[in-house]
């Protein structure tokens, strides 16, 4: 054999070799591209069976949801048990009694909740379906005198538009009664028993999670330095580190000053005689997680229905939410929240309308430290190429 033909044998079997090495490689791609091709052909059944996998997985992300929350107060209780005993001893029974402490301080707010707020809740909503009856009646009873009292009004039109949709709808319920309340009864029996499953069992998944912390996150360190030159690990491991720091931060930070402005609008609408306040108060501190909207979702309900019942009492409680929005934006949330997100206001807008439009409110919710998270690591990721090309620059 020539020396030409052995270097080209040579050359074809360094080739072979290669795509030998690279087949795995080779397969995983095309198997993805073929995987991604279905996924977009049949996107209805993609969305709906990601859907469906999200629902059945809730109980796992409610639970790290939860774990997320409890762990800073295990880690604060932990501190203040050793600081009180004097221990240095990191195997010793305390974190055990931390997390123990901690559960039973979530289950007590979840009982305090269940007996004493949500009755009141419950009671508010009763008085205000009779309010609204009674504005109802007496708007449908007496138009001039409501004409004469807002002038503004076109009373001739919403009184005829309440007639028709009012009766069409008391018609419609009073043929087909059973069949909508059964059903509706069953479906809401059947929500109501496999919330309460869901929320057990996520509060195990959570309690698993925040006893083996330490163990999951030397795991997932370990998984890190195996899979990234030594190099790198310490920047993949911190930058996971800073993503988490950011991602709980918020969430936290988020509760608990939605639950001072919550608290805060009971008071002070308790203080200026505002009826419904629990109610009102309860609804202003959920959608106040969401960040920027949030206060004024919250607003919508209470100023619609005081308009109804009485609209000296809507344009008080509009001024309040407004008021509480400015303490909350320029003060309390830079306090408790800082800069944790880091994000401009686009990108805020951005994570909750996309965050919203897949999800729901929860949506609206994670959204935000999602996107900032994702910003994050797009900032890491560009210093870190940026670095790596003044480096090569300066050789």
């Amino acid at each position: 054999m020539s020396k030409q033909n052995k270097k080209i044998n040579n050359k074809i079997g360094g080739y072979l070799r290669a795509m030998k090495g690279n087949l795995l490689s080779i397969v995983v791609i095309i198997a993805v591209i073929v995987i991604v091709t279905g996924m977009i052909i049949n996107w209805g059944a993609t969305i709906y069976q990601i859907g469906r996998f999200f629902k059945i997985i809730t109980p796992f992300i409610a639970g790290i949801i939860l774990a997320f929350l409890v762990s800073p107060l295990v880690d604060k209780i932990h501190w203040l048990l050793k600081k009180i005993t004097g221990s240095e001893d990191k195997k010793s029974h305390i974190r055990t009694i931390s997390i123990a402490i901690s559960y039973v301080i979530v289950l007590v707010f979840l009982g305090v909740t269940l007996v004493y707020i949500v009755p009141q809740v419950i009671k508010s909503f009763k008085d205000l379906t009779v309010s609204l009856r009674d504005s109802y009646k007496f708007l449908i009873e007496n138009p001039a005198e409501v004409q004469r009292k807002y002038p503004i009004l076109p009373m001739e039109s919403i009184v005829k538009y309440l007639h028709e949709n009012v009766s069409k709808i008391s018609v419609g319920y009073g043929k087909d009664f059973a069949t909508f309340v059964f059903p509706y009864i069953f479906n809401f029996s059947k929500s109501i028993v496999s919330g309460a499953v869901n929320i057990i069992f996520s509060i195990v998944i959570s309690c698993y999670f925040v006893i083996d912390k330490a163990k999951i996150a030397a795991k997932l360190k370990e998984i890190i330095y195996v899979f990234y030159k030594k190099k790198n690990a310490p920047m993949v491991w911190n930058t996971i580190r800073e993503c988490n720091h950011i991602f709980n931060g918020f969430l936290v930070g988020k509760m608990i000053d939605s639950l001072i402005i919550g608290i805060l609008c009971l008071i002070i609408m308790n203080i200026i005689g505002l009826p419904y306040s629990i109610l009102f108060s309860v609804i202003v501190g959920i959608t106040n997680m969401i960040p920027y909207f949030g206060p004024f979702i919250g607003a919508i309900p209470g100023v619609v229905i005081y308009l109804v019942i009485e609209p000296k009492n809507a344009l008080i409680f509009a001024i309040m939410i407004f008021l509480l929005q400015q303490f909350d934006g320029l003060y309390l949330g830079p306090k408790i929240l800082g800069d944790l997100t880091g994000i401009k206001p686009l990108m805020v807008i951005f994570g909750i309308t996309v965050g919203g439009a897949y999800f729901g409110v929860i949506g609206m919710f994670l959204g935000v430290p999602t996107v900032a998270v994702i910003v994050h690591l797009i900032k890491v990721f560009y210093n870190a190429k940026k670095e790596k090309m003044s480096y090569k620059q300066s050789l």
